[in-house]
């Protein structure tokens, strides 16, 4: 099937895409028509100073700099422009990153600029591997849809971290000296199938079920959704 860069599964594998060559843990990700919206912490390479705003051309924020220079590194064999623009109006700097034809757009803050809630310690990529996993299972399951019933449906997501009900059987399983890997949230993926036709929600289904791993349950969830677990990442896909 001939792709034209707009079907959700292009758009999801090119999130991925950029989460992974730039080691992202999101703290916010959202997909929908528009394109892949990441929220994300500025990693420890660039936070060895803590400056504060305003901020002006003679003035740049050197934890955004020092983002500029490693992005522009990791992305230099990326096949398409890269759009990075320092975001001064604010106390804490922002770093803007635009990928205009992936249609992927990244927001670096520094910590004290993030959202409330849970951010993994450096180094413990499990809870964004385990993330990546899960988006490209949905995107395996679109084409497959895709496939059988052109073009693909179109959805929506939000990525969310509410408490891992199973946390505590989950940290009792591995010894003590990593149970501080584990992670006390689940990496909820909410997939909005709301626009799409009945022939399209019973082709994802299956297309959900036939890309299943051998060990990966599909559990009911709503009237006609489902829901399930890859590691610390949990898919709720509305009926």
């Amino acid at each position: 099937m001939t792709t034209t860069g707009r079907e959700p599964s292009t758009l999801i594998d090119a999130a991925v895409r950029v989460l992974r060559s730039l080691a992202i843990h999101p703290l916010a990700l959202d997909i929908d028509d528009d394109g892949a919206r990441v929220l994300t912490a500025m990693p420890d390479h660039a936070l060895r100073t803590r400056s504060r705003g305003p901020y002006s051309e003679d003035n740049l924020p050197p934890e955004a700099l020092a983002m500029v220079d490693w992005i522009s590194l990791k992305l230099s064999v990326t096949p398409e422009p890269v759009n990075l623009t320092i975001e001064g109006g604010g106390p804490w700097p922002r770093l803007l990153l635009e990928l205009t034809a992936s249609r992927v757009v990244v927001r670096y803050v520094v910590p004290e600029d993030s959202p409330p809630g849970y951010q993994p310690e450096p180094n413990n990529i499990g809870l964004a591997g385990d993330i990546n996993i899960a988006l490209g299972y949905l995107a395996n399951s679109l084409r497959a849809a895709g496939g059988r019933l052109r073009p693909e449906p179109p959805i929506a997501l939000t990525l969310s971290y509410p408490q891992d009900p199973d946390y505590e059987r989950n940290i009792a399983q591995v010894p003590a000296e990593f149970q501080h890997l584990i992670a006390p949230v689940v990496a909820d993926i909410a997939v909005d199938r709301s626009r799409f036709s009945r022939k399209q929600r019973a082709a994802h289904d299956e297309a959900l079920r036939a890309s299943a791993y051998s060990d990966q349950p599909l559990e009911p969830w709503g009237n006609g959704g489902f829901t399930t677990r890859v590691g610390s990442a949990r898919l709720r896909v509305s009926p």
